[in-house]
């Protein structure tokens, strides 16, 4: 059910994120807004680190002994964010266990509601809220590229 119905609209607000992030360089990383808004770097954290805590509320995986959830809750950018190919990679890990997540979720559960500190969805509702997210932090960094910065 996964694979046909929703894979297409998750990969097409995925590629949006990537065309956000492409030619990005490690400079780039520190770069804000004037208001100052989160980095670029730390958003990329945020976005990876939201689809890993969306695998543990609702697609029913925990979260990988190796993962920290360091841009969640009251938290500041710091500008700690700043490793190019550390933060791709992480991106990436946290793509392939949401996919894996959602495809090993029996097909009864996707309407199953589900408590969390976000509040009660089903696996379907917190797929769109998921793509949504990604899709609101993916138009901050193309801000960001396009705005901030030092000019």
């Amino acid at each position: 059910m996964f694979e046909q119905m929703l894979l297409p609209a998750l990969q097409m607000a995925r590629s949006r994120y990537q065309d956000a992030l492409a030619n990005l360089t490690e400079g780039e990383l520190v770069w804000k807004l004037a208001d100052g808004s989160n980095s670029v770097g730390f958003l990329i954290r945020h976005i990876a680190e939201v689809e890993y805590r969306f695998c543990l509320m609702f697609f029913g995986r925990p979260l990988p002994n190796t993962v920290t959830l360091d841009t969640i809750g009251p938290v500041k950018d710091e500008g700690q964010f700043t490793d190019l190919s550390a933060l791709l990679a992480f991106r990436e890990q946290s793509y392939a266990y949401l996919l894996e997540s959602l495809r090993q979720l029996p097909s009864e559960a996707w309407d199953h509601p589900v408590e969390a500190p976000i509040g009660t969805l089903s696996p379907r509702q917190a797929l769109g809220r998921l793509i949504y997210h990604t899709g609101y932090h993916a138009g901050q960094i193309g801000l960001i590229r396009k705005y901030g910065g030092k000019r």
